[in-house]
């Protein structure tokens, strides 16, 4: 926004989430959108720009990259072509248009599920590494050394996508991206793109080793320690990368792999490198480096500047993930700002946040740092002590309750007739464990063969009973597929403790009609008030509870900051 302003720009935020966009940003007008209704934003920029002319779209989100194409392409605007920003977004494709266009890259196979994914890595050999088709930040990325261990990554994938709410394209939920693992360091090509002609504007080293299980990234460090003919081999294959993919007008960050056979390319996004570590190319090259990418994406011709003669190396880290819990508070960072050569701390994971280890893809970072100065060991000293400076104290986890009040007008809820509502309370008790079982095993553990699923799907069900309260339990159906919700009744509360939808449905109807018609039934039993308490590192359960009206309860633990939101909640988009 300081940027924007700095360019002479009047910043308008589309963003999921308003409050982390408030007046102090330098925004002058904020709007809510959903990254999953594309349509609205589009109309939305259609009206401001009736009001006002929008000079530019930029993102600085994955998830919003698309959506940036195609508000930008609905307005003539320069920008990547909605094609090329998809492409960049679902690996699969990317991967194809790199073969076609003779780029190296990993060998892969789009598994259709486990069994697949272990016959292909046993004809190619060990290690491979599981990928969701979409993602970013190493999410759900996990390296395998034989066939127990990809199976189990499998499995953990699987579960991340479903339980993360990654996108997987239309691909059901079993089909997943494996690939032959790469030795070698890694680095990133940053690049500019104006009408079609690509300017490096900084290349990166990662120097601490990412070689798995999971690859959490920490340090970006330019320029790179490696020899010049390779770095221009390695930007010269960056910029046809950009080019294979069809990017035209933008920024683009290239990730990769100095193999034993050369560069090879792992993918590219149409962003440059995310998050605060972003921050560092103002530290690293000469002029206002931000202020440049609102120029270039308002149209204006744009040089790359040259990197600046008094600091010779710069760097960011994204400070890892310590352990998991609640964060209860943070210490260090002034202690940290005193490191020499550090020129920035920030704090992202406040307390109440919770935080969770790699390969879930919740909490990526708590935190970046920033330095600059005369040598790489120095900088790379400077990074690590300023690290050990920081600690999070952390509390037990717990779990989040979520409140609603149950109102007359609930015992009335009818869904369209497309969906069967099926009360089982008519039921005794071992039919209705044999009817929501099979559903739970399919929806909660469809990652695990099916006797697995099955046996866990039963041990969850006895689980919710042990409380002894009067059962409420729901299944609904729509067509072949089914969600069920266990409710439980205590008076005039009800407890909501266990619910499931198939994992390739939540973003559809299903998921809402069967909360509907579980708060139907709570208000049918004379309940006036409605709880859930959830493991507070899923996001699609939140989601479909925020969607019927329940409230994280303010007593509790719980957060719905920092760290805690999820990836879309993040992305904003500027005009």
């Amino acid at each position: 926004m300081r940027a924007a302003k700095r360019a002479g720009c009047s910043a308008k935020v589309l963003s999921p989430n308003v409050n982390s966009c408030d007046a102090s940003s330098g925004a002058d007008r904020v709007e809510r959108i959903s990254l999953d209704d594309p349509d609205q934003a589009v109309e939305l920029v259609a009206r401001l720009h009736a009001e006002v002319p929008v000079a530019g779209v930029v993102s600085y989100e994955e998830d919003a990259a698309v959506l940036a194409a195609r508000v930008a392409a609905s307005l003539g605007l320069p920008a990547h072509p909605v094609h090329a920003a998809e492409a960049a977004l679902d690996k699969p494709t990317m991967k194809r248009r790199f073969a076609a266009a003779g780029i190296p890259i990993a060998e892969h196979t789009v598994a259709r599920d486990e069994d697949d994914a272990v016959q292909w890595a046993e004809r190619i050999g060990y290690p491979v590494v599981v990928k969701p088709c979409q993602g970013a930040n190493s999410q759900g990325v996990i390296r395998a050394d034989d066939e127990w261990q990809l199976r189990q990554a499998y499995r953990t994938l699987r579960r991340i996508v479903r339980d993360y709410d990654l996108h997987n394209g239309t691909r059901p939920n079993s089909v997943q991206l494996v690939e032959r693992y790469l030795d070698g360091g890694e680095i990133s090509v940053e690049l500019l793109l104006q009408h079609g002609r690509a300017d490096v504007a900084a290349v990166f080293e990662k120097p601490n080793p990412l070689t798995g299980p999971f690859f959490e990234e920490t340090v970006y460090l330019t320029p790179p320690r490696m020899d010049p003919a390779l770095r221009r081999e390695a930007e010269e294959l960056a910029i046809r990368a950009a080019a294979a993919l069809g990017m035209w007008h933008g920024p683009a960050h290239c990730e990769i792999r100095l193999t034993s056979q050369g560069p090879v390319v792992l993918e590219i996004a149409a962003r440059l490198l995310g998050g605060g570590c972003s921050a560092v190319l103002q530290d690293w090259l000469d002029g206002d480096f931000q202020a440049l990418l609102m120029r270039l994406a308002i149209g204006e011709p744009v040089v790359v500047p040259l990197a600046r003669h008094d600091v010779p190396v710069a760097a960011a880290m994204m400070l890892p993930v310590p352990g998991e819990g609640r964060v209860a508070a943070v210490h260090g960072a002034a202690r940290a700002m005193r490191v020499p050569w550090v020129r920035s701390v920030d704090i992202f994971a406040c307390p109440g946040d919770v935080v969770v280890l790699p390969p879930e893809p919740m909490c990526y970072s708590v935190g970046t740092v920033l330095a600059a100065g005369p040598s790489h060991q120095a900088i790379e000293d400077s990074l690590a002590w300023a690290s050990a400076s920081i600690a999070l104290d952390l509390a037990p986890m717990g779990r989040d309750r979520w409140t609603r009040t149950v109102a007359d007008d609930d015992a009335g809820y009818r869904p369209s007739p497309a969906f069967a509502v099926h009360p089982l309370g008519e039921l005794v008790a071992t039919d209705a464990r044999d009817a929501v079982v099979p559903i739970l095993a399919e929806c909660g553990f469809g990652e695990l063969p099916e006797q697995d699923a099955m046996r866990s799907a039963s041990l969850a069900v006895a689980a919710a009973e042990e409380a002894g309260h009067e059962s409420a339990w729901v299944v609904v159906a729509d067509g072949g597929r089914r969600a069920m919700s266990l409710g439980f009744v205590d008076g005039r509360i009800g407890y909501l403790r266990l619910f499931a939808a198939p994992p390739d449905y939540w973003q559809l109807e299903l998921p809402e009609v069967a909360l509907r018609a579980q708060l139907a039934e709570f208000a049918r039993r004379g309940c006036t008030h409605a709880v859930a308490e959830l493991d507070p590192r899923p996001q699609l359960a939140t989601t479909a509870l925020r969607r019927v009206g329940f409230v994280l309860d303010g007593s509790t633990n719980g957060s719905t900051n920092g760290s805690t939101a999820s990836a879309a909640d993040a992305a904003c988009m500027t005009c």
